[in-house]
């Protein structure tokens, strides 16, 4: 189908129907945005649907690793569900941490760097800069990269900032990829 429908599942995560493909932006499912579910920043609502009550996914999308955006639960539980036929695409520096949480399809981008869905070549996930940082524990600050996404398909383009401010390299996406038909 060469629709674009977008569902707004809490914060940053998305569920994206585009393009004959289906991905999700910086899931969170989880009840705390900590290292911990017994304190740290706690959810107002619950997310619309359980991880269970998913379509199929074929993708998923992280922008950065805080705690709202890279949930260790959300991950570990999307996983277990989807297992290597679901493509992660993630900032530079985190494959380690995805290898730990079992994950097996992962790949790992530079800015400007794309790759695509095994089957879907018509859809490209370009990695983009941002403005932003990335920081996990006490000792890590900017250890990974942070960034947004461009997703170019051939009927749709989608572009997931993440978290960011203004940044000139908005323009220079906007020049490479744009027009978006959602951002």
């Amino acid at each position: 189908e060469a629709g674009l429908r977008v569902t707004w599942l809490g914060h940053a995560t998305v569920m994206v129907e585009m393009d004959e493909l289906i991905f999700l932006t910086d899931p969170m499912f989880s009840s705390r945005a900590s290292p911990s579910q017994y304190m740290g920043p706690k959810r107002f609502r619950r997310p619309p649907c359980t991880i269970s009550e998913l379509p199929q996914i074929d993708a998923v999308l992280i922008s950065h690793n805080h705690y709202d955006h890279l949930d260790y639960g959300s991950v570990l539980a999307l996983n277990e569900r989807f297992g290597s036929e679901l493509r992660w695409f993630v900032p530079l520096g985190l494959l380690d941490w995805m290898q730990k949480c079992g994950c097996e399809n992962v790949i790992e981008l530079d800015w400007w760097e794309e790759n695509c869905v095994p089957g879907h070549d018509k859809v490209t996930f370009v990695f983009t800069p941002s403005q932003h940082w990335c920081k996990r524990t006490l000792m890590d600050d900017n250890k990974v990269l942070w960034g947004s996404w461009s997703v170019l398909g051939p009927w749709n383009r989608f572009f997931f900032a993440g978290d960011t401010g203004y940044c000139p390299a908005f323009e220079e996406i906007g020049k490479r990829f744009g027009p978006f038909d959602l951002a």
